[in-house]
């Protein structure tokens, strides 16, 4: 699975419960597909970072309300592109719910 395809099916789930706002894109197709997108969603600003190379990823999420250049920001899943599909984007959406 590449970044492209990755935070494809990471929106669709999304949008389905919230709006999304993106803030930031840097898909690097060279470097093996890496690449970084930020949304702010429910108020919340997420950050996804693909490692291509070794495709692995991590999510990270801040506080309620924060702006986005001075973010706290909290891993919230390493690990495998497939992992996350399958497990993580159902535990942000509980976590966006929560606000």
């Amino acid at each position: 699975m590449d970044f492209l395809e990755l935070t494809d099916r990471f929106e669709k789930n999304i949008k389905q419960n919230f709006e999304i706002e993106l803030l930031e894109l840097h898909y690097i197709p060279y470097s093996f597909g890496s690449g970084t997108k930020a949304y702010r969603i429910n108020g919340r600003n997420i950050k996804i970072i693909f490692d291509g190379r070794d495709g692995l990823l991590e999510t990270l999420i801040s506080g309620h309300h924060e702006k986005y250049s001075s973010s706290n920001w909290t891993t919230t899943f390493n690990g495998t592109a497939t992992d996350f599909v399958d497990k993580e984007i159902e535990k942000i959406k509980v976590k966006l719910k929560s606000v």
